[in-house]
């Protein structure tokens, strides 16, 4: 619409002052209007009616329509529908080669799996990795043990049994990941329970999952390790079942146990 139409178009319906606050999609460019010019004749001047001559004014197609630039019209709905528009994606070609990376990269699922603990005295925790596939005797070697390193302590502790993962649950991840956060965490907590401050972890299981990832069972056993967020120095020890099937380790494991009372003392 042209200005002068516009503005005679507001006057009448009693619209004083009118802005437009956004430029609707699709609509045509706003274009500058060029008021008449106003010819007053000098002799009329006097005269209580002057005589006014209005220019003719240029067509729509000579007007040089304004740069978007210096327009004042804010384009907010065009600027939220190019935002909500999406492109189409382009399908990519999967090749095989993509298809094995993508196998080889996903995390892999470890086998539920189960660990013996006992509380023996308030500090002591032993961790242990259980395998009753061997049905070996497995108590009354840990008893010998606690005879040996807590002589004038009580030596029968009650086992108990850790599971994991501990919620049963098809849609539960089982990745090492998973069973190492689940389980620090569970440490962490029955810590602030009860404070360890003399802890075993005897086989792969207890070292792998209650360790910091960097730390592996091969290289830290018979040493002492700390735990990921705490304070606590562990001693990575076999398990009893690997004891038993391999009784020559015994006797490198007295002496890791007698170096670690004397750090933890």
């Amino acid at each position: 619409m042209h200005e002068l139409q516009r503005q005679n178009y507001l006057s009448v319906l009693g619209v004083d002052t009118y802005m437009p606050r956004w430029h609707l999609p699709f609509a045509p460019i706003s274009i500058a209007c060029e008021l008449p010019v106003v010819i007053v004749d000098v002799k009329l001047q006097e005269s209580p009616v002057a005589k006014i001559e209005v220019a003719p004014i240029q067509s729509v197609q000579t007007i040089k329509p304004v740069s978007a630039e210096k327009s004042p019209v804010n384009h907010l709905i065009g600027d939220i529908l190019d935002i909500t528009r999406t492109a189409k994606p382009v399908p990519q070609p999967i090749s095989a080669a993509d298809i094995l990376l993508q196998l080889d990269t996903k995390p892999i699922a470890i086998d539920a799996f189960s660990l013996s603990i006992w509380r023996l005295v308030d500090g002591v925790m032993i961790v242990d990795s259980r395998n009753t596939k061997l049905a070996l005797p497995t108590e009354l070697l840990l008893n010998n043990m606690l005879r040996s390193v807590f002589s004038n302590q009580a030596t029968k502790p009650q086992e108990e049994v850790l599971r994991w993962p501990m919620i049963e649950n098809s849609f539960t991840k089982r990745t090492v990941s998973d069973a190492r956060i689940e389980l620090q965490t569970w440490l962490s907590v029955q810590n602030e329970i009860r404070p360890v401050s003399y802890l075993w972890l005897m086989g792969a299981n207890a070292a792998t999952y209650l360790l910091p990832e960097n730390n592996a069972y091969s290289d830290s056993l018979f040493s002492v390790a700390g735990l990921a967020d705490s304070s606590i120095k562990a001693l990575i020890l076999p398990s009893l079942n690997e004891l038993l099937q391999a009784p020559a380790l015994k006797q490198q494991l007295f002496s890791a146990v007698q170096n670690y009372q004397s750090v933890t003392q």
